[in-house]
């Protein structure tokens, strides 16, 4: 059986075996490029309601913090002082993304604190934001686009 495995900031948010069909499909790139536009779309509404569309909001920043942001960054929303996680994430702009026949590989480049922000840090205060945090109707979703494609697949080859 084939399992299909999601890791992002060095969590796997998700990992699913699909269909006896999906052994014989040699290329997936045409539903990574599907599941790319979609993660996109996701970060974006996770940025824009600070993590409370996955039913985790994030924690407020700090009284201290909060104070230095809205005099220095007035209106800035948690997690978007300068905009590069916002824009890797929500739309995709700089995030190294390759796709091959079997694999998609999607990297934030130049925001490093991406994943201290996914993980948080105690040894700092930092509490954790979760950047990436698909929901169970995410995850559902993307295994749908996936075995749609493979029974499309399995038919082509009348197989199905």
């Amino acid at each position: 059986m084939l399992v299909v495995t999601f890791t992002m900031l060095g969590d796997v948010v998700l990992a699913r075996g699909i269909s006896r069909y999906g052994d014989a499909v040699r290329d997936f790139s045409p539903v990574w490029e599907q599941i790319r536009e979609d993660f996109h779309r996701i970060e974006g509404e996770q940025f824009d309601t600070e993590g409370a569309r996955s039913g985790s909001p994030w924690a407020p920043l700090s009284p201290t913090y909060a104070a230095w942001k809205q005099k220095h960054f007035p209106g800035k929303q948690v997690l978007q002082l300068t905009g590069m996680m916002w824009g890797q994430f929500g739309v995709g702009v700089g995030m190294m993304t390759t796709v091959e026949p079997m694999k998609l590989t999607m990297e934030p480049s130049g925001v490093p604190y991406a994943g201290i922000h996914q993980q948080g840090s105690p040894s700092t205060n930092l509490p954790r934001r979760r950047v990436v945090d698909l929901t169970e109707e995410d995850k559902m979703g993307w295994m749908k686009m996936i075995h749609n494609y493979v029974y499309d697949k399995a038919k082509e080859a009348h197989l199905a």
